[in-house]
């Protein structure tokens, strides 16, 4: 073999060169711990941010829920106060119910407990019940009554008949009449033997915010049922 075969050719100095900047452009370690150290920290910040966050929320959370708590505390005791003035005053406010309620009974003893949705049977001529109701409106407040008649004797009659109603203090505050010559009392036809019939309509209240609490029913005509059936002369 020849001297130029057993040794190659040197590299040219373009060839080095080259190889110089590939080499220069590789990543070196360092370069790769730098950026990686970057990332590392910004990461944590962001960790750090959300973990100072949730811990802020969890404080505002709790001194709200304490802030709450003490509230319902402070309303539970007024409240353990309120019943107890309550339990106290009850008494003395049902006695002067009563102490009303006799009073008035001493003044108007024909008065009577007016109860709602109830029937209260009457005693009287043609007299059988009366029933209160109480209808709640957006505009209105009204009493309406249903009062039965019936005829147990055994000739016709004209029933007559007169409401009132009074409040806690035996004021009367309204009224209704049936059959009577007032313009405004309902209408009404002869009662034949043994008839029953019912008469509704509303009470007219003198004052809107009165309270009824008794009634009265009266019948002002006594003699038309007595006259029918009182006996004839003996011959």
């Amino acid at each position: 073999m020849t001297a130029n075969a057993a040794n190659p050719p040197a590299p040219t100095s373009n060839t080095t060169r080259y190889a110089e900047e590939m080499r220069s452009q590789r990543p070196t370690g360092d370069h790769r711990s730098r950026g990686w150290s970057r990332r590392s920290r910004l990461l944590l910040i962001v960790i750090l941010v959300m973990v100072l966050g949730d811990i802020l929320a969890a404080l505002l959370l709790g001194m709200r829920i304490y802030a709450l708590e003490r509230q319902n505390q402070e309303l539970r005791t007024k409240l353990a106060r309120t019943e107890t003035d309550l339990q106290q005053i009850t008494p003395t406010v049902q006695t002067l119910r009563d102490n009303l309620d006799t009073l008035v009974r001493g003044k108007l003893p024909r008065l009577r407990e007016l109860v709602y949705d109830q029937v209260l049977p009457l005693d009287g001529p043609y007299l059988k019940n009366v029933t209160f109701t109480e209808i709640l409106r957006r505009d209105a407040h009204i009493h309406e009554f249903k009062l039965v008649v019936q005829n147990n004797t055994p000739a016709p009659l004209w029933p007559e008949v007169q409401l009132y109603l009074f409040d806690a203090f035996g004021i009367q505050v309204g009224s209704a009449e049936i059959g009577t010559p007032n313009p405004a009392a309902l209408k009404t036809e002869s009662l034949g033997a043994g008839e029953t019939r019912s008469y509704t309509a509303p009470v007219q209240l003198w004052d809107a915010t009165a309270k009824p609490v008794y009634f009265l029913v009266r019948t002002p005509r006594r003699g038309t049922l007595e006259a029918l059936t009182a006996p004839g002369p003996s011959r």
